[in-house]
C-alpha cells in the first residue's frame, strides 16, 4: 500500500495552495483531483489581499497577476436599468494601481503586502497546477476521486478511484479535505453543513464578444447589475459570465440562451457560447473548519478545509 505523510482531496485553490505551502515546508504529499483536468466554469471573482500575500510567500503572485485584469481595472459594481437603458448608480472601488497608491502613501503596518486581484478561478487554476507539478515535495493526480476513508490512532486509509474505474487503496498520516461543499471528507466524517442550500436557481451563461460599446456602455465595471441579472467582466474585454433567474418548470434544453442576452442587455449582439449551464446559489457554513494550511502537524487526522481569505 502506498504510503504518503499527506493526501490532500481536492485540487481546486485551496488543495493546490495547501499542496504548496507544505512542499515549501518540506513535508511530502500527495494531491488527488476527480476531475480530469482545471476547471472550465467561471468562479471565484475576486482574491482578497490576505490570500495575494499569501500566494506571493509562495512566489506565483506575479504568474496570477499576469493571467488577472489589468492593474489599472477597477473593481466597480454598477446598477443598472439594462445595457441599452440607464446607468442607476456605481459603487467604486478601488483598482490594483489605486491599492498600490494607498499602501505606499500610508506605509504604516496598517495596510497589507498585496492588493487584491479581479481573476477567475478559470484563470487561476492552470497557475497554481503549474505551480503543483513544479513542486518537489508534490505528487499529483488529475481524474482521480476519494471514494471513502477510515482513520485509526496511527493514521488514514483511503480508497481512491480512477476515471476507468481502478481502485487503489492509500495510507496517510493525514488526510485533508479540499473539495467543496459536497466534500466527500466532510461526508465520511458526518459534519453538517448549516444554512440553506439551494437558495435560488440560477443559469449560467459564460459567453466570449468583442462588443464592449454595449458591454462597457459606461466604462470598465467589475459587476453590470440589473433586475434581469449580473454581468461579470471576467477579463475587461472579450469575456463574460451572465448569471440569471431560471423558471424551475424550463428543462435545461429548452432555456433560450441568446433570449436572456437579449433580455439582460436590451439588444442583440454578437457572442459566441462557452458554457451554458444551470446552478444553484447556496448558502452554507461548515461546523467544524479546521485551517489545516496552518495548523501544521498539530492537526487531526482528517481535516476540512476551505479557503481563510479567498473570495
Amino acid at each position: 500500500m502506498k504510503q504518503v505523510p499527506v493526501l490532500i482531496a481536492g485540487g481546486g485553490p485551496v488543495g493546490m495552495t495547501l499542496a504548496c505551502e507544505l512542499s515549501r515546508r518540506g513535508i511530502a504529499c500527495l494531491l488527488v483531483e476527480r476531475n480530469p483536468a482545471t476547471t472550465r466554469h467561471p468562479k471565484m471573482d475576486i482574491t482578497n489581499a490576505r490570500s495575494m500575500e499569501l500566494f506571493r510567500r509562495l512566489g506565483v503572485v506575479d504568474a496570477l497577476r499576469a493571467v488577472a485584469v489589468p492593474e489599472s481595472s477597477n473593481f466597480d459594481v454598477s446598477w443598472i436599468t439594462s445595457l441599452t437603458g440607464h446607468e442607476l448608480h456605481r459603487f467604486r472601488y478601488p483598482s490594483v494601481t489605486d491599492w498600490r497608491r494607498l499602501i505606499a502613501d500610508r506605509n504604516d503596518g496598517t495596510m497589507p503586502c498585496e492588493p487584491p486581484m479581479r481573476v477567475s478561478q478559470v484563470e487561476i487554476e492552470p497557475v497554481l497546477q503549474r505551480a503543483v507539478q513544479g513542486a518537489p515535495m508534490v505528487e499529483s493526480r488529475w481524474g482521480v476521486e476519494l471514494e471513502d476513508v477510515a482513520q485509526d490512532e496511527e493514521g488514514v486509509t483511503a480508497t481512491l478511484r480512477t476515471a476507468d474505474g481502478a481502485a487503489e487503496q492509500v495510507r496517510c498520516r493525514y488526510l485533508a479535505g479540499c473539495d467543496g461543499g459536497t466534500s466527500r471528507v466532510r461526508q465520511r466524517l458526518g459534519i453538517r453543513l448549516e444554512g440553506q442550500s439551494r437558495v435560488q436557481q440560477r443559469f449560467l451563461t459564460h459567453f466570449r464578444s468583442t462588443d464592449a460599446e454595449l458591454l462597457q456602455r459606461w466604462g470598465i465595471a467589475w459587476h453590470y447589475q440589473s433586475a434581469a441579472g449580473t454581468l461579470i467582466a471576467q477579463n475587461d474585454k472579450d469575456i463574460w459570465t451572465l448569471q440569471t433567474r431560471w423558471p424551475d418548470e424550463t428543462p435545461p434544453d429548452d432555456v433560450d440562451i441568446a433570449g436572456l442576452l437579449r433580455g439582460f442587455a436590451g439588444r442583440d449582439f454578437s457572442h459566441e457560447i462557452l458554457v451554458a449551464m444551470p446552478g444553484r446559489r447556496t448558502l452554507w457554513s461548515p461546523n467544524v473548519t479546521p485551517r489545516a494550511v496552518c495548523c501544521w502537524p498539530a492537526m487531526p487526522r482528517i481535516s476540512t478545509c476551505r479557503p481563510v481569505a479567498t473570495a
